[in-house]
């Protein structure tokens, strides 16, 4: 909508139809007003609006614990954040007669090269007590004695989670892990493993695996 100033010169400013008056400089000015082009989104662009939308479902309670088994991409969390969602979209989600669906064991909660956990068992040893066990491969590629577990339990449908950020060492082969809550837990969390050390300013992660439902 145009507006008359008051001043002596009655300078126009505002919209005219598909014209744009202005005042610049001191001079008056008139533009078109740009177009509006509306394109509708390819099925490309509404898969990956919807593979996003799922992700970001799924990995938004655990963002914690990601941005710590991501450490070691430099820059702040939500760069860290950033890598977990793009690897969930690349190797969690897939299509399904051209809709995304996740796969939650095939998400990771920590990415890097250090040697992962083997020969994992996990035994509930009371509704909410967890002993798990794992082969103590130390001086194995490039596992070492002291890598430490870091360890993450997810129930996707209550949204409930636990994390243990320090659990034992590799070499010790066993950790107990209890959970906060008493009601009977068996069947309902995935479960992750990996191993990490620190050096120096950085922490240096394995991938991590999932253990499935448990």
């Amino acid at each position: 909508m145009a507006r008359l100033s008051n001043s002596p010169l009655g300078k126009i400013s505002g919209k005219l139809g598909n014209l744009i008056i202005y005042e610049r400089n001191g001079k008056m000015c008139v533009r078109s007003r740009p177009e509006k082009i509306s394109v509708p989104a390819s099925k490309k662009q509404i898969y990956q609006r919807k593979a996003l939308g799922i992700a970001s479902s799924f990995l938004k309670p655990l963002r914690r614990e990601l941005e710590f088994g991501f450490s070691s991409v430099e820059g702040e969390n939500s760069k860290r954040y950033g890598k977990a969602m793009a690897s969930a979209i690349k190797n969690a989600i897939l299509s399904e007669q051209g809709e995304p669906k996740i796969y939650p064991e095939k998400i990771l909660t920590s990415s890097g090269d250090l040697l992962k956990p083997t020969e994992v068992q996990v035994f509930w040893e009371g509704s909410s007590s967890l002993r798990i066990t794992w082969r103590p491969n130390s001086f194995e590629g490039n596992g070492l004695e002291a890598d430490v577990i870091f360890y993450v339990a997810y129930d996707p449908v209550s949204k409930r989670k636990w994390s243990v950020k320090r659990g034992s060492y590799r070499k010790s082969g066993s950790m107990t892990v209890q959970f906060p809550w008493s009601d009977s837990l068996a069947g309902k969390f995935y479960h992750y493993l990996s191993f990490y050390r620190k050096r120096k300013s950085r922490i240096e992660f394995s991938e991590s695996i999932c253990l499935g439902i448990l």
